[in-house]
């Protein structure tokens, strides 16, 4: 699968790294583009645009790390950080903004009443996305 263009939403976990890697090798092997995204979702009880320092600190330094480890390919790497009500319908709305031809995105390892579950972002762009969508899960580790 040659893909021009990827979104890759990254959330600070040990995961991006390898989602960032099977996002470059999916990509067309020059002229690639990828999108790295970091979000912020704002709690409904603040604005939209409110000021958080920290999140913006750490969502920062996500980027550049991600942006650092894309750079080896030779694809067209640009990195933003967004802040979004909603994980997932952001995810959706930048792909389309964007008009990508996927989204390489991790998932946790989610367990609801003992039971797996894909988590609400998973489902939301499962369910929304106008384009391929490849979900990264890591090795499931038994304690």
């Amino acid at each position: 699968m040659n893909l021009s263009s990827i979104l890759v939403p990254v959330y600070g976990h040990a995961s991006d790294k390898q989602v960032i890697k099977l996002a470059c090798e999916l990509l067309k092997p020059s002229d690639g583009r990828l999108f790295i995204i970091y979000i912020i979702e704002i709690n409904r009880s603040l604005p939209i645009d409110a000021a958080l320092p920290n999140e913006v600190i750490k969502g920062d330094n996500v980027l550049k790390l991600m942006e650092s480890l894309a750079e080896n390919s030779k694809h067209q790497v640009k990195a933003e950080l967004i802040q979004a009500r909603e994980a997932g319908y952001a995810i959706v709305q930048e792909a389309a903004q964007r008009k990508v031809d996927g989204i390489v995105m991790n998932m946790p390892e989610l367990k609801r009443f003992g039971k797996f579950d894909l988590g609400k972002t998973s489902t939301y762009v499962l369910k929304n996305a106008g384009c391929n969508v490849v979900l990264w899960r890591d090795e499931i580790t038994t304690k």
